[in-house]
């Protein structure tokens, strides 16, 4: 497994030179994770950045309810990473997992030394957060139902 490789394939990384996928890379570790294993807990204020590399993982909200599940490619933290509150759901491994792990102080310090991989990072995380929102939004419309707005208003 080459982690750059790994790295440069996911939609964080679009639009970025080589160069900064290389010194991102070099930022990130490996974390094996077995089944059941708490990658991330709802409330910590840890916040880097996580990029699962194999595996699966489910996210849980704080009463325990699956919110989604996410395999190669899906990342964890980018919240906690973009507003540096605590966490605000709990991931965990389902089966062996595999994540990069991207220390976030790391991360802020090539960002402010490169303000164009800082833009298009930003802007691809933002696109994500938006397209999860979207989604959101319609499972609430599902769940509430169109004419109940319609006529509460």
């Amino acid at each position: 497994m080459d982690l750059t490789e790994v790295i440069r394939h996911n939609y964080l990384m679009h639009g970025l030179s080589a160069e900064v996928v290389e010194r991102i890379a070099a930022l990130a570790s490996v974390k094996d994770c077995s089944g059941g294993d708490v990658i991330v807990r709802q409330f910590d204020r840890q916040t880097d950045l996580m990029i699962v590399i194999e595996g699966l993982v489910r996210i849980n909200s704080f009463s325990g309810e699956r919110i989604a599940e996410g395999g190669p490619g899906c990342i964890i933290g980018e919240i906690s990473l973009l507003d540096d509150k605590p966490r605000s759901a709990t991931v965990l491994s389902v089966g062996k997992t595999k994540l990069a792990v991207i220390p976030s102080s790391g991360l802020w310090k090539l960002m402010q030394e490169d303000p164009n991989a800082a833009r298009t990072m930003l802007l691809n995380l933002g696109r994500v957060l938006c397209m999860r929102l979207r989604s959101a939004n319609l499972q609430l419309d599902t769940v509430v139902g169109k004419n109940d707005f319609a006529t509460s208003r």
